[in-house]
């Protein structure tokens, strides 16, 4: 499998800025960093980021727990920690998987069905 293309920030400010002739690049590029910076201090400062038609961001705690050292077979206690989640928005993972999700090609099989009868 091929690796993908990184598409890095300023070449998202090229495009932005492209697609709106009046908008200077500086302005898209102000613009698009603060942004950013509102998505990590959200997200940093624990709350639940939701970006319509990209997802959600937030961070979850990790209880601490009991683990094993695969070399030793030593019992370890593993501390609580946080971590990033995301969760990718139902559009999004359509758009990637290149379907529709299987709730809704249930529910439009069943309307299709029902105007038959």
């Amino acid at each position: 499998m091929a690796k993908p293309e990184t598409v890095s920030t300023s070449q998202m400010i090229a495009n932005v800025a492209a697609k709106f002739d009046q908008l200077p690049k500086k302005i898209t590029k102000e613009v698009i960093a603060d942004f950013l910076n509102t998505v990590e201090s959200e997200v940093a400062s624990g709350k639940k980021l939701r970006i319509d038609k990209i997802g959600i961001l937030q961070v979850k705690e990790r209880a601490p727990r009991m683990g094993r050292n695969p070399q030793t077979g030593e019992e370890i206690k593993i501390p609580a920690s946080k971590k990033i989640a995301f969760r990718a928005a139902k559009s999004l993972k359509e758009q990637v998987t290149g379907s529709r999700s299987a709730s809704k090609s249930k529910k439009v099989a069943a309307a299709v069905s029902k105007k038959k009868k």
